[in-house]
């Protein structure tokens, strides 16, 4: 659940665990008072899986090589030819095993 930040004009700042699809928060908690939503500055996207980490050395060419792969395998499909389908699938499979 994200954590959202207000401010109360008695008690100040605080924050809120809240789901997201949460209304926003319109009285404090604490006394009652009119709140704001404020934006918040604490922004920590964290991309979990391969290709996301700066560290990653698959970004711009792998994911082209692999879109290249894929358009081969999608002509043969839709020209009808099944067996050229499969062939080329299995190709671009056993490349991804290499890593292309």
């Amino acid at each position: 659940m994200p954590t959202y930040d207000y401010e109360c004009d008695r008690c100040g700042r605080f924050e809120m665990l809240q789901k997201i699809t949460a209304p926003p928060l319109e009285t404090c908690p604490n006394c009652g008072s009119p709140v704001r939503k404020l934006i918040s500055k604490n922004v920590a996207i964290i991309f979990k899986g391969s290709g996301f980490y700066a560290t990653d050395n698959r970004q711009k060419d792998y994911a082209r090589k692999l879109n290249k792969e894929r358009q081969s395998e999608s002509q043969a499909l839709a020209d009808g030819d099944v067996e050229s389908f499969l062939a080329e699938s299995d190709k671009t499979d056993a490349k991804l095993a290499e890593g292309l």
